[in-house]
């Protein structure tokens, strides 16, 4: 069973409804004042001031949160240049059979390693960087399917830092179904469908 809510709002119409008995004035200013709206017309220099409805306060507030100060809205990189088709390669390279989710985990992963002093400052130095990733500019994949399309859209949202972190602070990983003696000492700190993240 679902409850109604009856609502009696007040009318003004100089008539009571359902009946032909006038309206007194002094009735029909007491609904007015109910409703918030002024009875008396006020006259400026001679020119008649339109009547003033009052505001609700949450009616209010929502006014005074428009004229708050606006939101910032940063604008997203999506330039594709060298680094972001090395970027776009080691996702596609790397991570293509994984979820998007995965493939964000990768290009994350990169990221943190361009933001840490341990490593360079560049994606395509990190890309090149002897015994890391591989080498983008021999690897040619095509650019013209969903897996790179794929890639692409994690790529960006990495490098923007668009979405939360999915591998926090991790800057090594490998792949699952392999135990790398390097990677023993380091700190766990997800795995990500096939890929195992560490700091």
């Amino acid at each position: 069973m679902v409850a109604a809510t009856v609502v009696a709002l007040p009318m003004a119409t100089g008539f009571a409804f359902g009946s032909d008995e006038q309206i007194s004035a002094e009735a029909d200013s007491e609904l007015l004042a109910a409703g918030g709206v002024e009875t008396e017309v006020p006259v400026q220099d001679g020119e008649v001031v339109e009547p003033v409805i009052a505001l609700d306060a949450e009616v209010e507030a929502v006014a005074a949160d428009a004229e708050a100060a606006p939101v910032e809205v940063t604008a997203i990189n999506d330039t594709v240049d060298a680094d972001l088709i090395c970027l776009t390669k080691i996702v596609r390279h790397e991570a293509a059979n994984q979820s998007m989710t995965g493939q964000l985990a990768v290009a994350q992963l990169v990221m943190n390693r361009v933001n840490s002093p341990r490593f360079p400052n560049t994606i395509c130095a990190v890309a090149h960087q002897s015994g890391q990733f591989f080498n983008t500019n021999a690897y040619n994949p095509s650019r013209n399917d969903q897996r790179w399309a794929n890639a692409l859209e994690a790529a960006i949202d990495a490098r923007n830092g668009i979405s939360d972190p999915v591998v926090g602070d991790a800057v090594f990983y490998h792949a699952a179904y392999v135990s790398p003696r390097f990677h023993r000492s380091r700190p766990r700190v997800t795995q990500i469908e096939d890929h195992i993240f560490y700091r």
